[in-house]
């Protein structure tokens, strides 16, 4: 009788072990559906020449490609305005917009590793500024960027603040004389420059601030999840070298990493 009783409490054991591994398995896949329910992954960012193209390449879709592709997910990629890409984002409708600085956005959630890094210009008339003496020269000017880009929050310098449409609107206001100084990425700049301005001489660009670019993900479980993950694949791909690789395929200027 002993024994048969002992028999039966070991196995009562035994099925309560099972049954609690079995609703932590159960519980476990059913947080990682919620987490991931598919295996695509939307990517949206502004355009940016040979980073973010509208036909899907470019090197920064490239490294998302790297980072996710090889684990099985798909990466689909679309290009807008940078204000609609972050509202998509932060309404969970996209899974990661790219070209963020650090902190930028509410309602995401940021990785430890940035993908790259650009230089913050200033373009303005030589009359206005004369004397270029970095971030301060801009102390009480009317200073413009693109809406969304909200460069105040990483320059210490009091100035008029103005948001623009676009980089053509920005440089049609100060030619006008509207503003003194428009801000945006120094490449950038140059290529719009190129394309709208008769003159581009006429202009003065200095350097303001090198920031760093990062992915923003939604902040759900899933953005959690894909935030992980890609600190976890870009990290490796940046020690075995493919990152630097696809930057030099790309002819990139700067490589933002110590070597």
């Amino acid at each position: 009788m002993g024994n048969t009783i002992m028999y039966g409490a070991t196995s009562l054991r035994s099925a309560a072990t099972l049954l609690l591994v079995t609703v932590a398995l159960f519980f476990s896949a059913l947080s990682f559906a919620k987490t991931l329910p598919n295996r695509e992954i939307t990517v949206i960012s502004e355009h940016w020449a040979d980073a973010t193209e509208i036909d899907g390449s470019g090197l920064y879709f490239e490294i998302m490609r790297r980072v996710f592709e090889p684990l099985g997910y798909t990466v689909k990629t679309q290009t807008t305005t940078y204000s609609r890409s972050v509202k998509l984002v932060q309404l969970q409708k996209m899974d990661v917009f790219l070209g963020s600085y650090i902190d930028e956005q509410e309602d995401v959630i940021y990785p430890k590793w940035h993908f790259d890094a650009e230089q913050v210009a200033a373009v303005y008339k030589p009359n206005v500024i004369s004397n270029w003496q970095g971030e301060g020269s801009l102390e009480g000017k009317t200073v413009a960027w693109v809406k969304g880009y909200d460069y105040d929050e990483y320059l210490e310098t009091e100035f008029n603040k103005r948001e623009v449409k676009s980089r053509r609107q920005g440089l049609s206001l100060l030619a006008s004389d509207r503003i003194d100084a428009l801000l945006d990425a120094h490449d950038e700049i140059l290529e719009e420059l190129e394309a709208t301005t008769p003159e581009p001489e006429s202009l003065t660009i200095s350097i303001v601030k090198d920031l760093r670019l990062y992915p923003a993900f939604s902040d759900s479980l899933r953005g959690d999840e894909l935030r992980r993950i890609y600190d976890k694949r870009f990290e490796k791909l940046l020690i075995n070298g493919e990152i630097k690789q696809l930057f030099d395929e790309y002819e990139w200027d700067r490589f933002p990493f110590s070597q």
